[in-house]
């Protein structure tokens, strides 16, 4: 009985297979072969979202995860998903290494991502070394795509273009004559902008009355004030203006410092102010404090790409943009995309022969142009001025800018 039910179910599934070709060919049923979707296009972002530059890469990182689901929600690119592989570098420069590392490891096509020079030199040689293209959202040293060539690209304008601005901005709004710089010694970031300030103040007319560097953290008032001692502190006291070059978990508690040390005079700083942590200090101890950055998200006088960038921030993240280095996430992101569009190929070569063509590319926080075999856009500067509150004080494109 078992055999004859075993040739019955075999002679009723032969028919059954025979029925359906035979309906098949007649157009009667429609045979569905399931397709793969195609892999994904990877592109890298480190961050460092925890140590001291957390408040820069936080919020850019952040950014960069919005451009990538508007990307997926528009449908993709090349008919292809965007994931975005993550890496937290924790500020420290041999951990930024070893992520580095690990995606070129994993041929992604681009890699974004950090907001200081120290951080960038770990990682961008290591993408060069595997042909993968590097675009830094927020490290401003003009000399980096020098130091890596033909693969580093700054997604944001230079140190030597933020200290022109804040140099114009204090000689012919502020009216400043004299200025002292203090800056970091430990870091190139703020060594580089304090130099380029002294140059492009002496352009406009200004006079450098001290230069005086200072230990990265350093929370001694004592040690910190130290290089003001003295005749030195004679000529600080009676200099206009303090450029004070710091890093963004130093540049609230330095203002708060020199406040109470009863240093009246306006304080400038770069970038590394834009965060909520110094527009607070600022605001707490008399205001007077004014810094360059790259774009005014949620402040007067913004433009129409950055109200509505605002609003796609807050409604993805439930607050709005904690300062301007989310909209730079957001535009290194869109960057290589524009760049694998542009080249119809994720291979990470041809997107880096794009992303060297780029010419008009209308950001977020500006517009983006490599021109003149320069991997360093020349973009405006916003300075903003905080009082009582934060506003846009100026948008600058200065007429003098140091050669890197």
């Amino acid at each position: 009985m078992r055999r004859t039910s075993s040739l019955r179910a075999a002679a009723a599934a032969t028919v059954v297979a025979a029925l359906a070709a035979g309906l098949a060919a007649c157009g009667g049923v429609q045979v569905v072969t399931q397709q793969k979707s195609p892999e994904p296009i990877h592109i890298g972002a480190i961050y460092n979202l925890t140590g001291s530059q957390a408040s820069l890469d936080g919020p850019s990182l952040d950014g960069a995860r919005l451009a990538v689901d508007r990307i997926n929600a528009a449908g993709g690119l090349l008919g292809r998903r965007v994931e975005l592989l993550e890496r937290d570098g924790q500020t420290s420069t041999s951990l930024v290494r070893y992520d580095a590392e690990n995606l070129a490891a994993l041929r992604v096509t681009a890699i974004i991502g950090l907001s200081d020079t120290d951080q960038v030199l770990a990682a961008a040689p290591v993408a060069a070394r595997a042909g993968i293209p590097f675009v830094t959202s927020g490290a401003t040293s003009p000399l980096l795509p020098a130091q890596v060539p033909g693969w580093l690209f700054l997604g944001c304008f230079g140190d030597n273009t933020q200290a022109a601005a804040g140099a114009e901005y204090a000689a012919d709004w502020l009216g400043a004559r004299t200025a002292a710089i203090l800056f970091d010694k430990d870091m190139d970031y703020t060594r580089l902008l304090a130099g380029y300030f002294a140059q492009s103040f002496s352009a406009q007319g200004g006079a450098v009355v001290l230069r005086a560097g200072f230990s990265s953290g350093e929370r001694d008032i004592a040690k910190l004030l130290a290089p003001l001692a003295g005749d030195e502190s004679a000529a600080t006291s009676a200099a206009q203006l303090l450029f004070v070059a710091a890093g963004p978990s130093d540049a609230g508690p330095l203002v708060r410092k020199l406040r109470a040390a009863g240093y009246r005079q306006p304080i400038m700083g770069g970038d590394s102010y834009d965060s909520p942590e110094l527009i607070k200090a600022a605001r707490q101890t008399g205001g007077g404090v004014y810094f360059t950055t790259h774009a005014a998200f949620g402040l007067a006088n913004s433009t129409s790409a950055m109200r509505k960038f605002t609003t796609w921030y807050h409604s993805a993240y439930g607050r709005l943009p904690e300062n301007a280095f989310a909209g730079l996430g957001f535009d290194a992101v869109n960057l290589v995309a524009n760049a694998i569009t542009r080249a119809k190929s994720a291979n990470p070569r041809l997107v880096r022969n794009a992303l060297a063509e780029t010419r008009g590319f209308d950001g977020v926080s500006g517009g983006l142009s490599y021109t003149r075999g320069s991997l360093v856009p020349r973009k405006a500067v916003t300075v903003v001025a905080v009082d009582r509150r934060a506003q846009v004080a100026a948008e600058i494109t200065p007429a003098f800018v140091p050669a890197p």
